[in-house]
């Protein structure tokens, strides 16, 4: 009943605070818009200018920033259960690197005046993402099962680098234009986007995260040691591998539309672990919700540090994720 409590109260504290600062970043540009102000607006006030500002560029960039930072951390929770292993995310992983080079090869084989469709990316990503997840768990497993976790992570690091030289032979063959829409699009940022990767990615991000939520108790028993789990009853390579999957697909279409940004998805289920503990009936919603805010929050100061100018938001999220990444390896070392 206790935690039932504190699983509650800690919801409810999350979505104020995601809430508020949602509306502070949608306030927040080369205009700045006071709260009766904004609340006007989007109450249908205001002038035609100031309503394309709002609902065409600020909140299209706002719900991204959300959907995103949702997508990023339960897709590193996932990520971090099946491997068990702690260290275990998207960037690390080499999901978001095989992403970004699926979306590179993409744009390097399509001609500038054709553009490219609106599926196209995200599909690519998935694929490329997909390839690089395959090859780093089948360098981890050795006769069916996974050698260590350490190793998962160390085979990770490699084949990221890898892909990440990968880019920077494909960059030195592009023209200025385009090495300058990759080169910000790799540091990460949601800036550009339009309602119909809204719907997209919410459509991903909703249908993936229900699925992990509705399968919570299978997580829970592929935390379990291996032997546990097939006593009672669990594929675990079919099953392992079939979250695999589906936590690619859901950070890949986060990286299709958002770039490669880091450390979400190693931050953010760390703390909901402390918070609520690591049934994930608890622990997927409160990361969810805190990987909105991180992201909300750093796409905030990365407009305002250097105004009117900004920051990539991938670079924020960087300065914040790298120390803790250390402090995570400090303590396991511990």
């Amino acid at each position: 009943m206790m935690q039932k409590r504190r699983f509650i109260a800690t919801l409810i504290l999350l979505a104020v605070l995601l809430t508020g600062l949602f509306f502070l970043h949608l306030a927040t540009g080369f205009h700045y818009f006071t709260k009766a102000h904004l609340i006007a607006v989007l109450l249908g006030g205001g002038t035609p200018e100031e309503v394309l500002t709002v609902f065409d560029f600020r909140m299209v960039r706002s719900i991204l920033a959300v959907l995103i930072g949702m997508g990023l951390a339960v897709s590193g929770a996932v990520f971090q259960t099946i491997s068990k292993n702690e260290l275990a995310s998207p960037s690390l992983l080499g999901v978001n690197a095989g992403a970004a080079l699926g979306v590179m090869l993409l744009i390097y084989g399509t001609p500038q005046a054709t553009g490219l469709g609106i599926w196209e990316q995200p599909l690519a990503a998935v694929i490329g993402g997909g390839l690089a997840a395959g090859l780093v768990f089948f360098l981890s497993h050795q006769r069916g099962r996974m050698t260590s976790t350490y190793k998962l992570v160390l085979n990770g690091i490699a084949v990221t680098a890898g892909l990440h030289a990968l880019q920077i032979l494909l960059i030195v063959g592009l023209d200025p234009t385009r090495f300058q829409q990759i080169n910000t699009w790799l540091i990460g940022s949601i800036f550009g986007n339009s309602w119909t990767h809204v719907d997209i990615l919410f459509l991903v991000v909703l249908l993936i995260t229900f699925f992990f939520l509705a399968s919570h108790e299978t997580l829970d028993l592929l935390a379990l040691r291996e032997e546990n789990a097939l006593g009672l009853g669990i594929r675990v390579n079919r099953t392992r591998f079939l979250f695999l999957m589906a936590a690619v697909v859901l950070a890949s279409s986060c990286v299709a539309v958002g770039g490669s940004i880091g450390f979400i998805g190693l931050i953010c289920p760390h703390i909901a672990r402390r918070l609520v503990g690591v049934a994930h009936c608890r622990y997927l919603p409160v990361t969810a919700l805190l990987g909105g805010i991180l992201l909300v929050a750093a796409d905030y100061t990365a407009r305002i540090i250097i105004a009117p100018d900004e920051m990539l938001v991938g670079l924020v999220v960087s300065l914040i994720g790298a120390p803790y990444f250390l402090y995570i390896l400090l303590r396991s070392k511990g």
